[in-house]
């Protein structure tokens, strides 16, 4: 059964026809193309530790593994693995999400065809600037933390673009966002890319698609701009799996983010995702 038309807001049509709406793409898109999500990543990372050459010690793999058997712990042990493995986390991050990345899906092509002013994405993987080249047959322009000049001239001149918002696979070397100490000296260093978060999150409408709204990372980006939500912005909305919600969730977040719940089925392995994007294209062509 197709997503009913009359669940998506006329607020979010009204905004993608204007061209002033964004849209948040999650760990779930990449998951569905067979690419970790948090708790598979940091198992991965724990294997990758035990090959290095200055392997731990069984205490910090059986500790590590108690931590990723609680999600609530995912960035603690995401701290760990990363203080502990340095440089060959990046090269796992170059080698899995882009050297190695899955094709895109129909799912993403369908999204990269909707008028979004901008993608932004806590994945590191090529997953979205890839689908882009299929649709466009022209490389997008792809962002990350280090480069707050460039995503300001691009959101002044309304030029789309794709903000890895964690840092991307292609260009590890400028750093990879995995925990809450890393947020911490983004806060500090790149004073820039925080105010370009914020008037990203204050002057357009953006649509959460392929998260929870438990999932570490987005976590991670909204408490980095909390402030932002408390200036009577634009409303955002959140296609959520109705099993991963309550009501009390979902009121929660309207009042602190100013984000409203779209709930779906997850029957038949999501396909509602796809309908709700196939219903929006038609609704704003």
């Amino acid at each position: 059964m197709a997503f009913d038309p009359t669940k998506i807001p006329s607020d979010l049509i009204d905004s993608l026809q204007k061209h002033k709406a964004g849209v948040y793409v999650g760990a779930g898109l990449s998951q569905a193309v067979g690419l970790p999500g948090w708790g598979a990543l940091l198992s991965e990372l724990v294997q990758l530790s035990q090959t290095v050459s200055y392997q731990p010690n069984q205490k910090f793999i059986d500790d590590v593994n108690a931590l990723i058997a609680d999600p609530a712990k995912f960035l603690v042990a995401a701290q760990e693995l990363k203080d502990f493995l340095q440089d060959d986390l990046r090269k796992y991050i170059i080698n899995k999400f882009a050297d190695k990345c899955p094709p895109p899906s129909d799912l993403h092509k369908l999204l990269i065809k909707l008028p979004f002013t901008f993608f932004i994405t806590t994945n590191y993987d090529t997953l979205l600037e890839n689908a882009y080249v299929l649709v466009n047959q022209k490389q997008a322009k792809v962002y990350t933390f280090k480069d707050s000049p460039d995503i300001a001239y691009d959101l002044w001149n309304g030029t789309q673009f794709i903000l890895k918002a964690h840092g991307d696979a292609n260009k590890a070397q400028q750093g990879i966002i995995l925990t809450e100490r890393d947020y911490r000296q983004i806060l500090f260093q790149e004073r820039g890319y925080q105010s370009i978060l914020q008037s990203l999150f204050t002057t357009k409408t953006i649509l959460f698609l392929g998260s929870s709204l438990s999932d570490p990372e987005l976590k991670l980006l909204l408490s980095f701009i909390h402030s932002s939500f408390h200036g009577g912005g634009p409303t955002h909305y959140a296609l959520i799996s109705e099993d991963q919600m309550n009501s009390a969730e979902a009121e929660s977040w309207r009042k602190n983010f100013n984000i409203k719940v779209i709930a779906y089925s997850p029957k038949d392995n999501h396909q509602e995702v796809f309908d709700f994007l196939t219903e929006l294209e038609g609704l704003i062509s």
